[in-house]
């Protein structure tokens, strides 16, 4: 049954949520201060520092002559800053920095250190002023050339893979380590990605997921992917695309917050110039730009900037003359389209689980609407539409329910407003109306049903997964 409402958007949220509608661009920084001081890097660690509200960048490899850093840098969308902390890890390249919003420290781990060629497994963390050792009760063995991304839902660093891929013995190309401030511990999944180096790799806050693009293999002849993995935490799985970037190897790839999207840059491929951005809703990859951006296109530092709303590209290698790096800084800003995909896991009734999924996006001036399926072949559910996915009135997010009688479910979703629905033959809509509103442009919106039925294993009901949405043109 088709069941049609306005959705009850207050201002503050509108205020909280709401970001400016742009076109797609790339903006070209001409050396701004200090520039030639900074030096010419690749390859290093680059987050987003909360802290200081600027883009923290830790170390790299500089060509000609080749030297590995151990310099610590904050950018503020204008000026480079160095700092000078009183203790630093040694020099490395070939690590990744991620910011761990549970505990506020910035995490690296690894990479070639101290010298160009030789490989760590050190733990490092800064703490918005200074850099510290920590020594997890176990640590992955040394590597170098990983991903890494932190997961805010669940609290915990995930790294996968090293260089070429190599999976012979412990060099640990096609293992999942996680952090939790205390240990890593390697996690063993159901289903393996194979082997990779440089993999994409972000976590999508939108949908509660990590997600891991591309990566190259070295077992001879060599692979270079354009697969799309998700994890959840328990299990990767393959995520099918009918679109894929060219490469996701040695790419710069960030998650946009403001946008909640995935953002992906550059990448080799076959010594071919990849200025492309593609960008990841959960659903597909599509290209929003091409022959534009930074003309070193691997290894560079990408991290995006909640302050500036902006991606911010530093640096990068090759591939048009092999080797050579830059100090260049450009700035990324995408448009606010609409979008919208699934997460989550469903918990079922006496029919299976239910399954939630949207019909149309959510573009400002129409309708957005959303479809149960699989439902009970009869009976009474519950839409619930929020502006979180992290947190609830209820408690943090996701909620095991088992406490008020829906064992095996759990809430994805904060319950900011919610909507009886009548389930006909498994089935019901669930259709807003969308004022044509350019205020509402990037708001986000997350939706779930709760299914009634004293027939279901827990006796009460069950729950569909979520769906993501963020309102836009």
């Amino acid at each position: 049954m088709n069941h049609k409402h306005i959705l009850p958007i207050t201002a503050l949220a509108i205020a909280s949520f709401a970001c400016d509608t742009v076109a797609q661009a790339w903006t070209f920084l001409n050396n701004p201060a200090p520039y030639p001081t900074l030096l010419a890097r690749r390859d290093g660690g680059i987050a987003y520092d909360p802290i200081q509200g600027k883009v923290l960048m830790y170390g790299g490899l500089q060509s000609g002559p080749t030297l590995t850093l151990n310099d610590t840098w904050t950018f503020d969308g204008g000026t480079w800053t160095q700092l000078a902390p009183a203790t630093t890890p040694p020099p490395r390249w070939g690590h990744r920095l991620v910011y761990d919003s549970h505990r506020a420290r910035i995490v690296t781990f690894g990479g070639r250190s101290p010298t160009t060629t030789a490989v760590a497994n050190d733990t490092w963390e800064w703490d918005g002023t200074n850099w510290q050792q920590v020594f997890p009760l176990a640590s992955a063995n040394a590597r170098a050339f990983y991903s890494m991304a932190f997961d805010d839902r669940r609290g915990k660093v995930v790294m996968y893979g090293t260089q070429s891929g190599a999976t012979v013995g412990s060099l640990g190309g096609n293992q999942t380590w996680e952090y939790d401030g205390t240990t890593w511990t390697q996690i063993v999944t159901p289903f393996t990605p194979p082997g990779l180096e440089a993999p994409a790799m972000v976590y999508d806050k939108g949908r509660g997921v990590t997600v891991m693009f591309g990566g190259f293999n070295g077992t001879p002849p060599g692979t270079d992917y354009r697969t799309t993995w998700e994890y959840d935490g328990n299990d990767w799985v393959v995520r099918p695309t009918v679109n894929a970037p060219l490469t996701g190897y040695r790419t710069g790839c960030v998650y946009d917050d403001t946008r909640q999207r995935v953002v992906l840059y550059g990448g080799y491929a076959n010594a071919v110039i990849q200025q492309n951005i593609w960008e990841y809703d959960g659903n597909d990859w599509t290209n929003v730009l091409s022959g534009q951006g930074p003309g070193k296109i691997t290894q560079g530092y990408m991290a995006y900037s909640p302050a500036l709303q902006q991606s911010v590209y530093f640096g990068g290698s090759g591939p048009t003359v092999a080797g050579t790096v830059n100090n260049e800084t450009w700035l990324y800003a995408g448009p606010t389209t609409a979008i919208a995909a699934t997460f989550g896991q469903g918990c079922a009734t006496s029919a299976g689980v239910p399954s939630l999924s949207p019909t149309t996006t959510p573009v400002l001036g129409t309708n957005y609407s959303l479809d149960l399926a699989n439902g009970t072949f009869s009976g009474i559910g519950v839409i619930a539409h929020g502006f979180s996915n992290m947190t609830s009135l209820l408690g943090n997010l996701p909620l095991n329910l088992s406490s008020i009688g829906f064992g095996g479910c759990q809430l994805e979703v904060s319950t900011d407003a919610s909507l009886l629905l009548v389930i006909v033959n498994g089935a019901a809509n669930n259709t807003i109306a969308l004022a044509n509103d350019p205020g509402l442009t990037g708001v986000p919106l997350f939706s779930q049903v709760l299914v009634l039925d004293s027939l279901a294993p827990n006796g009460n009901g069950g729950m569909s997964n979520a769906v993501h949405a963020v309102l836009g043109q």
